[in-house]
């Protein structure tokens, strides 16, 4: 993709920046590695099965869907526990290497055993990429692009699940693993000259080195204005830690440093977002489309309805990065959730009218559209919005502790949703799922009015501030 350069009287901005492009090759990585469940799963489960013993069962087939938020929840802490060891990049460089065991086993494994183990390196490496791309993405962004430049992170895994859609509706099982075999180590080859991240290395006393990444990251020169400016960034990475302890005096993060007014706000806001996150029904629908599709009447093909479904994520996806740094978070963020409910409301509706026997041959074409609707608009804000607003309004003293557990918790919730999503269908149907949906996207929505401050063009200290102003008052 071609880079514009665009020159500012305050110096020189590369937008879009190809760096983070090149951080996000993970995030495509995994994308595949997320998408390759919807193709390959009715294979494993047919009598044309590439195991050497055959079909799996219902049950196997289950854990090899579930299996992923195991490994998730684990990684989480593993990678949340680098992250402050050893530092943003190096930490980042390793989600690469339970993705390249993943697309191993799927290449090489015969068994449902080794499937298994490949699903849990997949949430490991699931897990290091949704709590280190957007750290590393907030922690090297300018304040005026650091949305932008976060909403990739869902673009990318959307380019990757519809990647992986397409590989999977029309190459062989081993053939596309070997495909895809090759971006996660495309991404470790290419992120190795990638710097730390000037807020961690400030945090560890390492000015000098911190210098060099600003200078590197922000393409700064010798000239006076550049040097001007890199001082004015330093001064303000300085006063941001000036706070802190020194990290190599202490042993680690203890529970004072969550008691604060703003650390206990912003994980609190943490956990509810990524709860609305998965409970908005959008992951359940994205599993579930061919489905819908299907009780709608339609006559699209179960692989072609995922591609379709995946095009629209990426449409919604892409239009979030045109958005997230020209209109007000909480603005985009609420009316996303509002029409998602719409949507999804209209289609429980739909069910339940149609679950009464009562004639809707007329409109059945609103399943279809009010799930294209919801899976689009839900990417153009509710989703992607949730890991920008989260790594942002997170204290960097606790960030990667912080950032641990409510990615912990959103995989928690993952798994249950895949987990037991089909025995809620039965119980009270999926129009009643739908009903449910739609209440926590409304939830969400009226909670992100009263209670998350406005981020963009803010500075990670002025937001910090602000937390701790509203919750004083």
């Amino acid at each position: 993709m071609r880079v514009v350069i665009q020159r500012y009287t305050d110096g020189l901005l590369w937008y879009p920046t190809p760096r983070a492009y090149i951080a996000n090759l993970i995030s495509l990585s995994l994308g595949t590695a997320i998408g390759w469940l919807s193709p390959f799963l009715p294979l494993l489960i047919s009598v044309d099965s590439p195991l050497e013993h055959g079909p799996v069962t219902d049950v196997q087939a289950t854990w090899i869907a579930s299996l992923l938020c195991i490994g998730a929840i684990v990684g989480t802490f593993l990678f949340g526990w680098m992250a402050e060891r050893f530092g943003r990049k190096t930490s980042l460089l390793a989600t690469a290497l339970p993705l390249i065991g993943f697309w191993g086993g799927v290449a090489f494994g015969t068994t449902v055993e080794v499937l298994y183990v490949a699903r849990l390196l997949a949430g490991l490496g699931a897990a290091g990429v949704f709590l280190l791309v957007p750290m590393y993405i907030t922690e090297i962004a300018e304040d005026r692009i650091r949305g932008s430049l976060g909403s990739l992170f869902i673009l990318f895994l959307n380019i990757g699940t519809l990647v992986s859609f397409v590989l999977g509706s029309y190459l062989s099982y081993r053939l596309t693993a070997y495909i895809l075999f090759a971006l996660p180590v495309a991404f470790f080859i290419l992120f190795l000259p990638f710097p730390e991240t000037p807020q961690y290395l400030v945090r560890r006393n390492r000015v000098r080195d911190a210098e060099s990444s600003l200078k590197y990251l922000r393409g700064y020169t010798s000239t006076p204005e550049h040097l001007e400016m890199l001082r004015s960034e330093m001064d303000g990475l300085l006063v941001q830690a000036s706070g802190e302890k020194d990290p190599t005096e202490q042993s680690g993060i203890s529970l004072a440093d969550f008691a604060a007014p703003a650390s206990r706000k912003a994980l609190m806001i943490g956990f509810l977002l990524v709860s609305f996150n998965q409970l908005s029904g959008c992951f359940a629908l994205i599993n579930y489309n061919a489905q819908i599709f299907a009780d709608a009447g339609s006559d699209i093909e179960p692989n072609t309805a995922a591609m379709v479904v995946g095009a629209i994520q990426i449409v919604g996806s892409y239009g979030s990065t045109l958005l997230f740094d020209r209109c007000q978070r909480k603005h985009l963020y609420i009316s996303t959730s509002f029409f998602a409910a719409f949507g999804l409301f209209a289609m429980g509706t739909h069910g339940y009218l149609k679950s009464q026997h009562i004639d809707v041959s007329a409109v059945n074409w609103i399943p279809v559209a009010s799930l294209s609707f919801v899976i689009f608009i839900a990417s153009v804000g509710l989703l992607p919005l949730t890991f920008v607003v989260l790594s942002e309004i997170l204290p960097p003293k606790i960030r990667s502790l912080g950032g641990s557990l409510c990615t912990a918790f959103l995989w928690t919730i993952s798994f249950l949703v895949v987990k037991y999503f089909p025995g809620a269908v039965e119980l009270i149907g999926l129009h009643g799922c739908m009903w449910v949906f739609s209440a926590v996207c409304l939830m969400a929505g009226l909670f992100n009015a009263i209670a998350i401050p406005e981020t963009r063009g803010q500075s990670i200290e002025q937001i910090m501030n602000a937390m701790e102003n509203d919750f004083k008052r």
